[in-house]
């Protein structure tokens, strides 16, 4: 069937001004099937664009995802009827082979036996990385099978001591990302938050490992560290832990731009003095630029004695890093609209529409114990990255929404984690729901990745003509994203996708 298309406005720079042009889109898919189980808002958002569907429901506590490499989804659970207590985490598999957003049945654990409250699921080359939030909730490492329906198999665990007495903020996020210069090595990124509510940290912890060589260490609150982690195959060693970012209550949620390789992140906002539910300061938006990283020097981001006032927008201190965003809230008619409590992140798919496809969501979990209308401060936030703005693309009013304290992004998807849809974290066995926004519009986007220009796209088939009305032709072996040289013997180039 032929495509149809629409026009693209050229986007040229650097070595494609020779005459390497972007050509012409595919127009939208079909809409939706049936009704979306919540309604998206925003600017310029167009609910056509998208199909919007209960990818899968009736999981215990679902969290951390990742997606492995046949398009099957892994993701983390909670397996009881508490979060936090007598439940059993498991890493459970789940296919959606015909592609309608529904995924085939209850799916398959590959691995069980992890303790309960998992919180964060990465995954790098062979190897897998989960952990839970606190104490006596290691850092797994596991290894991939033969195939994506293989089991996993324990490479080792990584500890974090906590002194005695409360830590109100512990470990609960990773990332990953490849070693610079070292493509058998990965970087793993977690955080430690403060041990307070409004007050300095002066407690530390302890890093350590029976079985995994060279992770130990002196871990300081308030911070996010990162640690080298080597793949010998059947072990890993780690090495070289180093503080990364300091001054930050609770950075719960961070992830890599995907192109410039600069690290965002998230942070949580002071609770209310008087009454927790009026926070002190706003919640963050906040960035480490990648060179930043491994240069030696520690950005502080201001925890206890600088930050932003939550509602009036007062820059108090005025010391350390300022953030990108401080989440105030959004006007809402008569009331306005509150976003309370970023969990997660994930960097918009290269798939979404323009206008939705440069920044960043962040899920925030609202109240503590409610869901649904009950928790007016739970929605899904875009933050533009171009305009610096944000606005609520899942608003906080919607009833069947507990917490959407799980992100996870594809090349055309956004899939959302809802811990647990009644809001409690207690008495909510298998009240967990994983949605997935799928983009229906397929797009062409030029970028450009460590000067190397590239096509992207989030679905069909890559074609090339040398004019407009010339003959079209399939770029063989092409995927997203494919590198776009400069041939002399062409002048110019057009490209497109088809269905």
């Amino acid at each position: 069937m032929n495509p149809t298309f629409r026009s693209l406005p050229s986007r040229c720079a650097g070595a494609l001004a020779c005459g390497v042009f972007l050509g012409l889109l595919p127009g939208p898919q079909s809409a939706h099937a049936v009704p979306p189980p919540f309604a998206i808002q925003g600017p310029g958002v167009n609910a056509g664009d998208f199909r919007i569907t209960v990818f899968a429901s009736g999981i215990s506590f679902p969290l951390g995802m990742v997606k492995l490499s046949d398009g099957s989804i892994l993701v983390a659970i909670s397996d009881g009827t508490s979060f936090w207590s007598g439940s059993v985490g498991r890493l459970l598999r789940l296919v959606d082979a015909d592609g309608n957003g529904v995924a085939d049945g209850a799916g398959t654990v590959l691995y069980t036996g992890l303790t309960g409250g998992q919180t964060s699921l990465r995954h790098y080359g062979n190897l897998f990385f989960v952990t839970g939030q606190g104490v006596g909730r290691p850092i797994t490492i596991l290894r991939a099978g033969a195939t994506p329906a293989s089991a996993l198999t324990l490479v080792g665990k990584i500890s974090i001591n906590y002194p005695s007495g409360s830590w109100m903020h512990p470990h609960s996020a990773l990332n990953l990302r490849p070693t610079p210069g070292h493509p058998e090595s990965c970087d793993l990124f977690f955080q430690l938050g403060s041990d307070q509510n409004f007050a300095k940290t002066t407690r530390t912890a302890t890093l350590s490992s029976s079985t995994i060589t060279g992770a130990t260490g002196t871990l300081q609150g308030e911070s996010i560290y990162k640690l080298t982690i080597t793949d010998n195959g059947t072990s890993v060693v780690a090495s070289a832990l180093t503080r990364v970012a300091k001054g930050l209550r609770n950075a719960a949620g961070f992830a890599f731009h995907p192109v410039t390789g600069d690290l965002y992140l998230e942070d949580n906002g002071i609770d209310g003095l008087v009454d927790v539910n009026e926070p002190l300061s706003a919640d963050e938006l906040n960035v480490v630029p990648a060179a930043q990283i491994d240069d030696g020097t520690v950005p502080d981001f201001g925890f206890p004695t600088n930050y932003t006032a939550y509602d009036t927008g007062v820059l108090v201190g005025g010391g350390g890093v300022q953030p990108l965003m401080a989440f105030q809230p959004v006007p809402d008619g008569l009331l306005d609209s509150e976003s309370e409590g970023p969990n997660d992140i994930a960097f918009a798919p290269p798939g979404f529409p323009p206008g939705l496809d440069n920044g960043i969501f962040v899920g925030f979990h609202g109240k503590w114990a409610l869901g649904g209308l009950l928790n007016e401060e739970n929605p899904l936030v875009f933050a533009d990255l171009r305009s610096k703005t944000y606005f609520q693309f899942v608003g906080n009013k919607e009833p069947g929404i507990g917490h959407l304290d799980g992100l996870m992004s594809t090349d055309d998807s956004l899939f959302l984690a809802d811990l647990t849809a009644t809001g409690s974290t207690e008495n909510s066995n298998k009240a967990g729901v994983i949605y997935q926004i799928k983009s229906l519009v397929s797009r062409l986007a030029y970028r450009t990745s460590h000067g190397v220009p590239e096509l992207t796209w989030p679905a069909g088939v890559l074609q090339q003509a040398d004019d407009l009305s010339g003959q079209w032709g399939d770029v063989q072996g092409a995927t997203s994203p494919y590198p776009v040289g400069v041939d002399p013997a062409r002048v110019t180039r057009f490209y497109r996708t088809r269905n």
